[in-house]
């Protein structure tokens, strides 16, 4: 049997039925009457800690999106933007000397001063904290402050993807006090909304920064955050107009809110994708052969087309839509379907009927499909993927334990190469779940870290591309289409590609 798109959507009819039911939920009341305009998202999962340095979790990131901001951002092109920090200056390819802005205080009351931003970072950089992202900050040899508006970083080595990496959410500036603050449990940033109340698992509520530092901002008062973890319900909840926003992944559900009527869909292609990633640390996955026999049994095309309905595009370990840093597909290893050549490197490995486990978080119903998928297309090389599918928070902790033998999910890309590859795939990186090795990989990506120049850039990282998608540490399956549903009363939420919840500020509901 082969799965195609007709067996998935029979497969989610069971969930699909719940698309027109959905009990009402009521609107803040202190919100309500108070007369205060608010915004209702339909969120499916409770965040894993607030910590910017720490978490790793979209549930976690969409949150530090408002509360939390960063010393420059990143615009649709590309280009680096003020933020906190309203200029700065690049002497030389080793000191980056940052203006901060002024009028901007915290969530506490608490200005901000060149020594939070260098509190923040020397804090990363602390091998107590165990930041998930102390390996991106590995260049950044010494931070100095004036205390006041000024803070400067200087460079260990050239590092290309810097100002990119400051961007990041992980970036994300927190306040220096003398009384220690627990960042996992509470937030205290910048941004426009600050959290107001947080009910694990029912609501999150976050309330407007009356001293934003920005006039008119946010539009809205608060927003709150309902955790509906069932996709169905979200949507049903959207259409009576008791949830105004949700994201949505199954092509099921998105096209039954495309003819639901008050229902705007929006739909952005992202720097995430899709993988099934291996544990290259444990048999049989700590082969090489077995890896690379899994890579070219796996028709990535099918995925797309059976589980996405044609929707995304094939990637390399760079996703296309960052655009010219991406190796064009036929340009990879093992990426040809060749179930002959995999069957044989199985035989040679020692591995022919090859069992193994796929570890999946229940939370993201196309993870289930992608497996189901995957399954189907290994049984024609005789290997058996008996799936496992856990609850989101089990999922996180074994992924963390690298407690698995394979493993479907998403990761981010970010804005730059090296944000996609560095912390994933070079040695003891800070989120190698793969546990995946090679000197060569780790060579070309500090290569690439070291220049600016962007032509030597490119062909150093598509080149690690070709290494990488050799090793095969993952099956690089596709980019993901974000997908909303809006009430038609919603404006001004316009997610791009690298960043979906920072437009909430400007977002308002008639």
């Amino acid at each position: 049997m082969t799965i195609n798109r007709r067996d998935l959507v029979r497969i989610a009819g069971a969930g699909g039925a719940a698309l027109a039911a959905g009990s009402p939920l009521a609107l803040n009341a202190s919100a309500q009457d108070s007369g205060a305009s608010q915004l209702v998202i339909g969120k499916s999962a409770e965040a894993v800690g607030y910590d910017p340095a720490l978490v790793t979790a979209t549930s976690s990131i969409e949150l530090l999106a408002v509360v939390y901001e960063r010393l420059i951002a990143f615009d649709e092109e590309g280009q680096p933007q003020p933020s906190l920090a309203e200029s700065w200056d690049n002497p030389d390819e080793l000191t980056f000397i940052f203006t901060l802005r002024e009028g901007v205080t915290f969530h506490d009351g608490k200005a901000l001063t060149a020594d939070d931003v260098k509190f923040t970072f020397d804090r990363i950089k602390d091998e107590a904290t165990a930041s998930s992202w102390a390996t991106q900050f590995a260049p950044v040899d010494t931070i100095e402050s004036d205390g006041d508006r000024t803070v400067t970083f200087n460079l260990s080595s050239p590092y290309g993807p810097f100002l990119a990496t400051l961007s990041s959410a992980y970036s994300s500036i927190v306040p220096m006090t003398d009384e220690p603050i627990d960042f996992a449990a509470t937030m205290v940033g910048t941004g426009a909304f600050q959290l107001e109340e947080a009910t694990p698992d029912v609501e999150t509520i976050l309330t407007r920064h009356g001293s934003y530092w920005e006039a008119d901002t946010p539009v809205l008062d608060q927003l709150t955050y309902r955790i509906l973890p069932d996709e169905a319900s979200r949507l049903a909840a959207v259409r009576t107009g008791d949830v105004q926003l949700t994201t949505l992944a199954d092509p099921v559900s998105v096209d039954s809110a495309r003819s639901s009527e008050g229902v705007v869909v929006l739909e952005q292609e992202t720097t995430d994708y899709y993988l099934l990633g291996f544990n290259c640390q444990r048999a049989p996955f700590d082969n090489e052969a077995v890896r690379q026999a899994m890579s070219q049994a796996i028709d990535r095309q099918a995925i797309v087309e059976a589980v996405f309905f044609g929707n995304g595009q094939v990637t390399g370990p760079i996703v296309p839509t960052l655009g010219e840093w991406a190796q064009p597909i036929e340009q990879l290893p093992n990426y040809e379907v060749n179930p002959e050549g995999a069957t044989a490197l199985l035989e040679e490995a020692g591995q022919a009927g090859l069992t193994f486990t796929i570890l999946y978080g229940q939370l993201y119903p196309e993870f289930q499909n992608i497996a189901l998928v995957i399954q189907d297309q290994l049984e024609a090389i005789g290997v058996t993927a008996e799936l496992e599918p856990v609850e989101w928070g089990t999922f996180i902790e074994r992924w963390l334990a690298r407690d698995f033998d394979a493993f479907v999910s998403f990761n981010g890309s970010g804005n730059d190469p090296d944000r996609a590859l560095y912390p994933a795939f070079y040695t003891d990186a800070s989120v190698n779940a793969f546990q995946f090795s090679s000197e060569e990989v780790d060579r070309l990506l500090d290569a690439g870290r070291t220049t600016a120049d962007f032509e030597t850039r490119q062909a150093t990282y598509q080149q690690a591309e070709v290494e990488i998608a050799d090793a095969a540490p993952a099956i690089f399956i596709s980019t993901r289409v974000a997908y909303f549903a809006t009430t038609d009363t919603v404006s001004g939420f316009a997610p791009t590609a690298a960043q979906t919840w920072e437009t909430l500020e400007d977002t308002s509901v008639s």
